[in-house]
Formats: C-alpha cells, sequence, structure tokens
C-alpha cells in the first residue's frame, strides 16, 4: 500500500501493473508469491531477506521492478553470496544487450555466472565444469524462471512467440522464457535473473547422477 500510495502521489501513476508479490523469509521461493488462496501474511523476522517485486502503471505502460534486501539491513555471508551472484548475472546481462543477442543465450549467460558464483562461494562442490553443468540443466536447478519478458502495455506483453519467430525450447529452464526472439531496436525487456533454492529442484538434483 505504500508502494501504491508513493507511485501515485509523487509519480502520476494511478494503478499498479500487477498484484504486489511482497515475501519474506522462504516465500520468495514461490514464484508470484501471495494471493487469496496464499496471502502475504507472514511477519518480518530478523535474518530475513525481503523480496518486493512491483510495478506501478504510467499512460498504460507496465514497470516490473524486482528488489530484495536484509530486513535488519545487514546481509549474512550466505545471503551476500547470493545476492552477488544475481547482480553479477544482472550486470553482465545488461552489458551485451544489444540488436541481435539472442534471448536464450542472454539466458544461458545469466545461468553461467550465478553457477559460477555459487562453485566459487563453496556452494557447488561438482568437478565438472561450468559448461558441463549447463549441459546437465542445473542452471535450471537454481534459476528455474525464465530470464525476463518484454513489457509494453501489458507487463507480460504480447509478441514472445509469434509467427516467424524462434519456438520454445523444450529443455529446462530455457523452456520457462516468454521469447526465445533475437533482439531488435525497440524492443523493451525486462531483467530479471534469480536464484532460487526450492526443495523439491534441491533433491531432484542431488538424486540426479548426471547433477
Amino acid at each position: 500500500s505504500l508502494f501504491q500510495h508513493h507511485t501515485y502521489t509523487h509519480g502520476g501513476c494511478r494503478h499498479m501493473s500487477y498484484t504486489c508479490i511482497c515475501a519474506c523469509g522462504p516465500n520468495p521461493a514461490i514464484m508470484h508469491y501471495g494471493h487469496a488462496g496464499r496471502p502475504n501474511n507472514r511477519l518480518l523476522e530478523d535474518g530475513d531477506i525481503a523480496l518486493l517485486d512491483m510495478g506501478a502503471e504510467y499512460h498504460c505502460y507496465a514497470s516490473d521492478i524486482t528488489c530484495s534486501f536484509p530486513i535488519n539491513g545487514r546481509f549474512s555471508d550466505d545471503q551476500l553470496l547470493i545476492y552477488e551472484a544475481v547482480l553479477a548475472a544482472q550486470i553482465a546481462i545488461i552489458s551485451k544487450m544489444r540488436p541481435g543477442v539472442s534471448w536464450p543465450d542472454m539466458h544461458r549467460t545469466a545461468e553461467r555466472t550465478i553457477l559460477q558464483h555459487l562453485q566459487k562461494g563453496g556452494i557447488l562442490k561438482a568437478n565438472g565444469s561450468i559448461g558441463d553443468m549447463i549441459d546437465a540443466d542445473l542452471g535450471a536447478t537454481f534459476m528455474p524462471v525464465g530470464l525476463g519478458h518484454i513489457i509494453g502495455l501489458d507487463t507480460h506483453d504480447v509478441g514472445g512467440y509469434a509467427v516467424g519467430t524462434p519456438n520454445r525450447s523444450e529443455r529446462p529452464g530455457l523452456s520457462k522464457l516468454r521469447t526465445a526472439r533475437t533482439l531488435a531496436e525497440g524492443m523493451v525487456l525486462t531483467v530479471e535473473p534469480g536464484c532460487y533454492f526450492i526443495d523439491t529442484l534441491m533433491d531432484m538434483a542431488l538424486s540426479n547422477p548426471t547433477q
């Protein structure tokens, strides 16, 4: 409600682009957390990370920004490792985005960057290379969502898989992309890499000898 008030009174945005997603503790691992069946009713606790995924609509155009921060103002070592992994992935993507670049390639870049940080931080102890991890779809274990999406008059705007554009991949991770297009001048996309620790996916990876 504070975000809605601020964007209206200070930015002239009368509407939200979508229902605000506000999660803390373990709940950010639930995609698009918070709805009538599972409301955002968890109390903020010391040591939690809060995830805020919110966007205001201005003159019918949508925005979409996600940020994460520690409730008490201080990252733990593990929290900082994950935060910096995702930040590095976002910076890497933004530095490479230009007309002619494949969006699935950008998704792979995000996966690769996050895996590199997890390996360097000691979370991943795999003997193989980062390339081997990508080939085994381990990147999708930690980033089971698409890198981003086209945004415009709608938050998840149309045109992702338009006629004459590349088809959706069937590979884990890549299959979640909302577009597989080659970037062109004038396109607007969000850049939203993430690193998730979801028990079910962790168990599946640990039981898979290729991962």
